[in-house]
């Protein structure tokens, strides 16, 4: 082998060699940035996952403070509304009570409002009292019941109040107490 031929031959195995050293520093490299990039495409993620996780969160928690203001909103429009038509509901009744106590058949419920009054007395000293309205029927009543009868200086629509005396026992049949008792226990759904 001659001098030209072995020098060739280094040259072709220096190449050859440096060649094989560049590809595995270029195939280390790309495998270093790689890594680097997969670390910092991981974290990336992990940042852009925890950015709408609290994004979602934010969202969610306005959009219930939001719901919460819209249903106390409504809630306090069916209130207003409810008391409202409560209230033109018992305005109604009261004309319809006036009405009534115009009838003929509010004279038979005063007298048996009275009977039963003086029949859970059973003979005990009672009072008996009716509507300041009512004065012009004291007469009849009296004279149909047999009753002694008092004109109350309250106004309670109508019906009567009756006190017994030795129990103190209050019976409460006007219209007022009851049109009270209705309205407390009244809940429009």
């Amino acid at each position: 082998m001659t001098l030209d031929e072995k020098l060739d031959q280094f040259y072709h195995a220096a190449i050859d060699s440096a060649t094989n050293q560049n590809v595995q520093i270029v195939e280390e490299y790309k495998k270093s940035l790689k890594e680097i990039y997969d670390e910092y495409k991981k974290e990336a993620e992990r940042k852009a996952e925890a950015l709408y996780q609290g994004e979602s969160e934010k969202l969610l928690q306005e959009k219930n403070r939001t719901l919460s203001a819209e249903a106390i909103k409504l809630k306090r429009k069916i209130s207003d509304k409810s008391a409202e038509l409560s209230e033109k509901l018992f305005a109604e009744a009261t004309e319809k009570l006036k009405g009534f106590i115009n009838s003929p058949d509010y004279f038979n419920l005063l007298c048996k409002q009275i009977s039963e009054a003086m029949n859970y007395a059973n003979g005990e000293d009672m009072t008996i009292y009716i509507n300041p309205s009512d004065e012009g029927l004291k007469t009849s009543l009296e004279d149909k019941t047999k009753a002694s009868l008092t004109i109350s200086n309250r106004d309670f629509i109508g019906g009567i109040r009756a006190v017994i005396h030795e129990r103190n026992i209050l019976i409460d049949n006007s219209f007022l107490t009851k049109l009270e008792e209705l309205k407390n226990s009244y809940v429009i759904q």
